[in-house]
């Protein structure tokens, strides 16, 4: 019966969580590039590490796939990655270690700096205050412009409200 419960309140969450596109440059030149997501939610009841990864291969974005996917993610994600064309694509997928409650994980920029993509990342765990029944990780995968220059992440820390 919670089972149920649960899932009537989490499934439609998670249709207003899905994969949406956004975030391109705003400025042209300024070194922003330009990403799309291919998915962000929050998986109800997985348990799992963090997660800052950049895969840039079949064999990587596999396994990546597959580490997303792992503690309870099975049942929220297809067995297979999203297709992305690694001859001129990439992708970076950032996740949270497991939260309490409502949380929030985003990628907001990506910028080319000095041989390096620089990856703005906003990791907002529950408030305080916040009084769950079901733990979950969110997750944030984008894909953009084939790179060679090695990935740092720019960690923000913040909260998501209750409410």
């Amino acid at each position: 019966m919670l089972r149920s419960y649960i899932l009537a309140v989490a499934l439609p969450a998670l249709a207003c969580n899905g994969a949406s596109y956004s975030n391109s440059p705003s400025e042209p030149g300024s070194g922003n590039v330009a990403f799309e997501t291919i998915l962000q939610r929050s998986i109800p009841g997985q348990t799992g590490d963090r997660i800052r990864d950049v895969a840039r291969d079949d064999a990587s974005w596999t396994a990546l796939w597959n580490r997303l996917r792992q503690g309870g993610g099975e049942g929220f994600l297809p067995a297979q990655p999203p297709a992305v064309d690694f001859s001129r694509d990439m992708v970076i997928a950032a996740a949270m270690e497991t939260q309490s409650c409502v949380s929030k994980v985003t990628i907001r920029n990506i910028v080319q700096g000095r041989g390096e993509l620089v990856v703005d990342l906003l990791e907002a765990p529950p408030a305080p205050n916040c009084i769950c029944a079901v733990s979950e990780r969110p997750l944030h995968v984008v894909r953009l412009r084939r790179s060679a220059d090695p990935v740092r992440f720019d960690v923000e820390h913040g909260v998501t409200s209750c409410g």
